[in-house]
């Protein structure tokens, strides 16, 4: 049979099956799975391997870490290669107020996007991955139920801590590192259209270190050394909060904008060529007024008639971000206190050639050099490396074709800005990597989290979805 008609075959299959697949879907995301709670995790861990084996995976295994588990499943393809799928089944907590349907009711509601009019499922998870997880899964039965298996091999990795910087999961690959090495690349499917209907497509993915910095009274041997105290303590005792602002002060200027670290920057890799021309081309394409739109800010650092340089600064660039900061009396109304001690939590985002591992020996070294060697320093997460494809790997062509083959021009962008752990992949195993598809979701970690499941003319629906991941796969069995 041409290959051609036997798409044609998975394709009618998830036409048919489209409730079904919702079914599943909503199923997912109905499971609470909060790693920053450990909440339904373990339960969540044992669905995801349910869902391989009802999927047509015929080794499933749910593996035990120092941490959370990690969901193992092999499903034997029509093709000599073999395609790591990686996933993940945990998702920040979903108690935050503003949600204007059940968090994790997982309700299908009418939305209005630019592109118009779509149907979706609103829960924690619905993009950020759970629901990018099941579909795929779905994509994965269709071809089974239509041809027996596949076009590929499968490996499937679900982590349940990368909300958490994924801790264990390096570990796990290391010990597990013969049988993943049977992969010929990594993938990470994800909805890669905007609300307004045009796709996006990253080639890699930033670092991030995440730690907290504390000034306390205690270990400074100034200020209050146990418990706040009446602020009128002031006029003759120091602030161990102020002496957090002042160090923080010392380490950037102009809002942040400039990191005055010793050292921060001197690994940072200048721009490829084929990176300039990747941004160039973006420079023509972007909209810096619809990003702040949709971001809710009035202004960038770079003037919006200038888009190469802002597309370059957000590509490009490493930061110093203050999540959040905290000391003393933080409820309704007044209470006049001088705190012993305030807290803030960090993150730094790393492009090549930067390692995670260096950046917070050069905090602490500034630190101790300005005279802040009091200040405590927290690792929060084990962080994450930088990882970058070339726009000629075979993987991200394939990628691309597929783009194309559903009439799609992506923007390609040299790297997300975010963080996902393919370097664990890349350079424990060595292999290359890709992430996309169609289809949009949007608000991850925020209220209304959503992903939709009946598009429009522009935005694709959750069928187009998941033969997307068959063509994809199909291209990449071909292998070339």
């Amino acid at each position: 049979m041409a290959r051609e008609e036997k798409l044609a075959g998975v394709f009618d299959r998830i036409d048919r099956d489209k409730s079904r697949h919702i079914s599943r879907i909503r199923r997912l995301l109905r499971q609470p799975s909060s790693s920053q709670e450990d909440l339904g995790i373990e339960e969540c861990a044992e669905l995801v391997g349910k869902m391989y084996s009802e999927v047509g995976c015929e080794k499933v295994e749910v593996v035990e870490t120092k941490g959370n588990p990690v969901v193992y499943g092999e499903c034997k393809g029509s093709s000599d290669r073999t395609l790591l799928a990686y996933f993940m089944y945990d998702t920040m907590p979903f108690n935050e107020p503003g949600w204007k349907h059940p968090a994790m009711g997982a309700k299908i509601v009418d939305m209005n996007l630019p592109s118009g009019k779509v149907k979706s499922i609103v829960n924690r998870g619905a993009d950020n991955t759970k629901g990018p997880l099941a579909a795929f899964l779905n994509s994965v039965e269709a071809c089974c139920k239509s041809e027996g298996r596949p076009p590929v091999n499968l490996i499937l990795i679900a982590e349940g801590e990368e909300e958490l910087g994924s801790p264990n999961l390096p570990a796990y690959v290391r010990k597990d590192k013969k049988r993943l090495s049977r992969s010929d690349a990594c993938y990470f499917p994800f909805f890669g259209q905007e609300a307004a209907g045009g796709c996006t497509h990253f080639l890699g993915v930033k670092g991030v270190v995440y730690f907290e910095m504390t000034s306390s009274g205690k270990r400074w041997g100034r200020g209050p050394q146990e418990f706040a105290i009446h602020s009128a303590n002031k006029a003759w005792v120091d602030s161990p909060v102020w002496r957090l602002i002042d160090a923080l002060g010392t380490m950037s200027k102009d809002n942040g904008n400039e990191i005055l670290i010793d050292g921060f920057h001197d690994d940072v890799a200048p721009p490829s060529k084929e990176e300039r021309g990747l941004i160039k081309d973006l420079a023509k394409r972007i909209d810096p007024a619809g990003f702040k739109r949709t971001l809710k800010v009035k202004r960038f650092m770079a003037p919006d008639d200038r888009p190469e340089e802002l597309m370059n600064l957000f590509t490009f660039g490493t930061t110093l971000n203050i999540d959040g900061i905290w000391g003393g009396y933080m409820e309704k109304g007044s209470k006049t206190v001088l705190p012993h001690e305030a807290t803030c939590k960090v993150d730094i985002r790393l492009v090549p050639n930067q390692k995670k591992e260096k950046m917070m020996p050069l905090v602490r070294r500034h630190l101790d050099a300005h005279g802040y060697s009091d200040i405590m320093l927290k690792e929060i997460d084990t962080g994450y490396d930088w990882c970058s494809m070339s726009v000629k790997a075979p993987i991200v062509q394939a990628m691309l074709r597929c783009y194309r083959a559903f009439g799609h021009k992506p923007e390609i962008w040299p790297t997300s800005g975010g963080a996902v752990p393919f370097y664990v992949f890349n350079r424990i195993l060595k292999l290359p990597f890709t992430m996309g598809g169609i289809g949009h979701s949007a608000l991850p970690h925020s209220p209304n989290e959503y992903m939709v499941i009946q598009g429009n003319k522009k935005v694709a629906s959750l069928t187009d979805t998941e033969k997307f991941n068959v063509r994809f796969m199909d291209e990449f069995a071909r292998g070339n």
